[in-house]
């Protein structure tokens, strides 16, 4: 403060303070700039005044001290005192601050400077003026800085306003209370198709645009000064201005003038996002209502907001009655309605969603299923609501409780299937084990129909249908409600007795059930009259599984079949070993042509003298389903027991027949190529045998020429006679007739003079020992030459080498088959060795 090095003044501390209002930082700087040119005209005339002052006392000579008292004190001081105490406040500034300083200093240092009055007047006043011109001079000095980085700052400040007005995204003009342009802004330059070079200023706004809605607005504004948003910016002529921007007026002062401020909103994203946020409402709306599955809004308590018309139509209801109901109002009232806990575990984030089959109860109060998943969805307001999607899956229940019900019953009676009927005997056993010691007496009954095969041959498999349909009522009525009839297949059903009693009272509904099956039956005009056979087993007697008391059931009724059928008998552990494997054996060969387990092969017969294939011998073989093959010597003997060797005899000779003819339709092999069948002795003594052959020629189209039939020589001689005529029928045909296993029975010479006999067949007994055993080399030759004398063709069966072969050839025998030449093979086979004529056998190419 104190320029001076001659004048020596008290330190006066000025520290940062509130001074008139105005707060000041710790440099002594504004907080808050003033921005008025009042002000800049206060530091102005503020400056001019120290200036002057100083000027003044610098220029005044000593004071005469007589003139210069007053009252006692220094007319200067005086003045000096009136001067600071008469001081404007001004606006504040950080300048004026500093000068009020220096007038407080001064105000302290009157006391002292009167004191020295008093002792020396003209030092005083020279001190004073000193000490005057120095504040003056300092003071002045502070206010030209302060003033001249005042007007640094401002230029600073208009500069960035022309920065933030030139380059703000927002189209601004600025018009006087006339409304003509005061200044305008690039942007609104190109939203108004203005040339950057084209002058507006003054130029009234309604030359720019004749907008009736905007002068108009403008006038509102500047009466009221309330600010003005969305302007209809439409001319007199119905045309649009700024389409995509948003004009907004307001009003405000600079010093008493009044301006107004035109600011234009690029609102393009705006409008495109108010567009895309429409097209995606519809979007929504459409597919909410249009969707293929109901869709229900609904909040936390299940209260239903709204909902689609699909689900309007599967519940019945319309869109005002969904709203007043909760979501469980439609579900099925015998089921627990979870939405509550299952909403609270979404919430909880345990899950994110959820999905169930549920059953809903429609407006007519029809029972329908629905699967329904759930998920949340948060609303603008922050609130979590859910989303549940439900779809009407009656058709799909249905369906599947169908295919469920024709998976476990039978789909012709309706009846359970075997597999049900296992798990029911299951469940039933399990419960007679949980009753003990009371020991609850289970049943098992086998039921089998008799003569239900003629049934089905003679009237047709419809009236076969009709007739287990019907066995399948009768059985039912003969049980109580908690016991199972079932049906196996075929003609089998099986019958599950619970809490059956003593033996006694099943013997008593056995017996119902024989009544029953051979009641009369009316069917299609036809009166029918079956029988029944029923084998019994009894838990735990008989076994303690389900598979063991079915197995013995059967067996006990193959037993019930065997002693004369039409009865029941129930299963004896002491049945002979023999006794079950020929019952079984029984059962599963009465299956065996339903389920298609026998097949064919062919065994090639070769002409020794070239090596030439002149046909095949059709061999049976029964595979059962997961078994090994069963030779035909295991089971002919009790086919031809039970009589079912007549239905698969005509089986065999349908199924060779049919197969020569495809291969010579193939052109496979020529027509010399020959078919050997076996017929059995119940075969050739069945009444219609002729007539079975003649038919199976006739439908497979086979050249009787092609077929030889084979019957054994203890057949032929079993009644001569009677043999005779039947095969001169057979050759009548033109078929080739061949005793089969010749040598092993008894021949009568005559007889087979007199037999239309085409071919004797060796047998292989003779065959095997050829080598080593002279009478049979000696028997094999004398067979030969007696072919030969009758003129009849010979095959050696059973030739296993070529030590064998060799014999026959060189004894002239035509023709050989065995294994030598390869067991039976498949057609397929045959045919791929026909196609070649040549088998790939050592015989062959030695021959």
């Amino acid at each position: 403060m104190n320029r001076n090095p001659r004048l020596r003044l008290p330190h006066l501390s000025i520290t940062p303070r509130q001074v008139h209002g105005t707060q000041f930082d710790q440099r002594g700087q504004f907080s808050s700039l003033p921005r008025t040119l009042r002000m800049r005209r206060l530091l102005k005339k503020e400056a001019r005044n120290m200036r002057i002052g100083r000027s003044l006392l610098m220029q005044r000579g000593p004071v005469n001290p007589p003139d210069a008292m007053h009252d006692g004190r220094s007319e200067t001081l005086a003045c000096l005192q009136r001067a600071l105490d008469n001081a404007g406040q001004g606006i504040p500034h950080l300048a004026l601050a500093h000068v009020e300083d220096c007038r407080d200093y001064l105000r302290a240092l009157i006391p002292t400077l009167q004191k020295v009055e008093l002792r020396n007047t003209s030092q005083s006043i020279e001190s004073l003026n000193m000490i005057l011109a120095q504040a003056l001079h300092d003071a002045g000095t502070l206010i030209e800085a302060s003033l001249s980085a005042e007007w640094k700052l401002l230029d600073r400040y208009r500069n960035y306003a022309e920065h933030i007005f030139n380059y703000t995204p927002n189209g601004l003009l600025v018009m006087d209370a006339q409304f003509r342009i005061r200044t305008i802004n690039p942007v609104m330059r190109r939203i108004l198709d203005l040339s950057p070079d084209e002058s507006v200023d003054g130029v009234a706004l309604s030359t720019l645009l004749k907008v009736p809605a905007l002068h108009d607005a403008a006038k509102e504004v500047l009466a009221s000064g309330v600010p003005h948003q969305g302007i209809n910016m439409m001319d007199e002529d119905g045309r649009r201005y700024c389409e995509q921007y948003q004009l907004g007026l307001s009003r405000f002062n600079d010093r008493d003038e009044s301006l107004l401020l035109l600011v234009a909103h690029d609102i393009a994203r705006v409008l495109e996002a108010k567009a895309a946020l429409s097209d995606s409402e519809e979007r929504f709306r459409l597919s909410f209502h249009q969707a293929a599955v109901g869709l229900v809004h609904f909040d936390a308590s299940g209260r239903i907001l709204r909902s689609n018309r699909k689900l309007q139509q599967v519940l019945g209801y319309d869109a005002a009655e969904m709203q007043a109901l909760y979501l469980c109002d439609l579900a099925d009232p015998e089921e627990e309605c979870d939405y509550d806990q299952m909403t609270q575990r979404i919430l909880n984030g345990e899950i994110q969603d959820y999905v169930s089959e549920k059953r809903y109860v429609r407006k007519d109060g029809e029972s329908i299923w629905g699967q329904v998943t759930v998920s949340s969805m948060r609303e603008s307001s922050g609130e979590i609501h859910f989303i549940a999607a439900i779809e009407d899956i009656t058709e799909r229940k249905a369906t599947e409780y169908r295919m469920r019900h024709l998976a476990s019953h039978d789909h012709l009676t309706g009846l359970p299937n075997r597999s049900l009927m296992m798990d029911r005997l299951a469940m039933a056993i399990e419960q007679s084990r949980q009753a003990y010691p009371s020991r609850q007496t289970l049943a098992v009954l086998f039921v089998d129909l008799d003569r239900f095969k003629n049934i089905n041959d003679s009237l047709g498999h419809d009236v076969g249908d009709q007739v287990i349909i019907e066995i399948g009522r009768r059985l039912l009525a003969c049980v109580r409600p908690g016991d199972t009839v079932a049906r196996l297949g075929g003609d089998e059903f099986v019958v599950v007795l619970v809490n059956a009693g003593q033996q006694h009272h099943i013997a008593l509904v056995a017996d119902r059930i024989l009544k029953a099956i051979c009641a009369p039956m009316l069917l299609n005009g036809h009166e029918l009259f079956l029988g029944g056979s029923i084998g019994i087993s009894l838990y735990d007697r008989d076994g303690t599984d389900s598979a063991t008391l079915l197995k013995n059931a059967d067996t006990a009724m193959y037993q019930a079949k065997q002693s004369g059928k039409g009865r029941y008998t129930f299963y004896v552990n002491e049945m002979s070993k023999d006794a079950l494997q020929f019952l079984r054996m029984d059962a599963a060969l009465r299956r065996a042509m339903e389920r298609k387990e026998f097949h064919l092969v062919y065994q090639p017969q070769v002409s020794i003298a070239d090596g030439r294939i002149i046909g095949f011998e059709a061999l049976l073989r029964w595979q059962p389903p997961g078994e090994a093959v069963i030779p035909p010597d295991q089971f002919i003997g009790l086919a031809e027991e039970t009589g079912l060797i007549v239905q698969i005899g005509e089986w065999v000779l349908q199924t060779a027949c049919h197969q020569l003819v495809a291969w010579q339709r193939a052109g496979l092999c020529p027509d010399d190529i020959k078919m050997s069948v076996n017929l059995s002795a119940t075969q050739f003594r069945q009444a219609d045998m002729v007539d079975t052959v003649r038919r199976v020629l006739s439908a497979s189209k086979c050249p009787a020429r092609c077929l030889v039939l084979e019957i054994t020589e203890s057949v032929i001689m079993d009644s001569p006679e009677s043999t005779v005529e039947i095969l001169n029928a057979l050759s009548s045909f033109g078929l080739q007739l061949a005793i089969d296993d010749f040598g092993t029975g008894y021949s009568s010479l005559s007889y087979l003079k007199r037999f239309p006999i085409h071919t004797l067949k060796i047998d292989r007994s003779f065959i095997r020992d050829i080598s080593i055993d002279g009478n049979d080399a000696e028997i094999v030759k004398a067979v030969i030459a007696l072919a030969h004398a009758m003129n009849r063709n010979i095959i050696a069966e059973g030739v296993e080498d070529s030590v064998q072969l060799d014999f026959l050839r060189h004894h002239g025998c035509d023709q050989a088959q065995g294994f030598y030449f390869g067991q039976g093979i498949v057609h397929e086979e045959a045919a791929a060795v026909l196609s070649r004529q040549q088998l790939p056998f050592p015989a062959i190419r030695a021959a």
